[in-house]
């Protein structure tokens, strides 16, 4: 049985450095930022959009439990002017990928928004992670966007 947990304290330390670390790895890959100062951009990513970390409002950081087993984390905001969840991260650990794991979440995280009164789903998807995206297409989401570049 799959649940989303409440994020503790301790565990969103150990997710932020995590996360810091994929976020300027993911914005280097995808050619945003460059590798010398990619780390300290990321630290105020995290900084800007959580300044009080797991006590920011309007936020909603999750653990994803496997049972009784950490299998990932995922990160919400609700917009409650605009009734819209922005899904900021859903990352389940490499161990339990390709199980049909973020699927079912992306299903609850759809039952949470509900709760909360969102009428509308949102997210950003790095180009390379087709992975993700096949996920994201097979639960009904759709592009509205495309950025595209050119290396020169």
């Amino acid at each position: 049985m799959l649940t989303l947990t409440a994020m503790t304290t301790e565990v969103f330390q150990h997710y932020l450095k995590n996360a810091i670390t994929d976020y300027a790895s993911d914005k280097v890959k995808n050619g945003t930022w460059s590798k010398n100062n990619a780390h300290e951009l990321a630290v105020q990513s995290y900084n800007h959009f959580l300044p009080n970390g797991i006590d920011t409002p309007n936020h909603y950081l999750y653990s994803i439990y496997l049972k009784e087993t950490l299998i990932g984390h995922t990160w919400i905001f609700f917009d409650s002017t605009e009734k819209m969840i922005f899904i900021y991260d859903i990352h389940i650990f490499e161990k339990y990928q390709n199980q049909g794991y973020g699927t079912l979440v992306m299903t609850m995280l759809e039952e949470q928004a509900q709760q909360l009164g969102a009428k509308k789903l949102s997210l950003h998807v790095f180009g390379y992670n087709q992975r993700a995206l096949h996920v994201y297409q097979k639960v009904g989401y759709h592009s509205t966007d495309y950025n595209l570049s050119k290396e020169l």
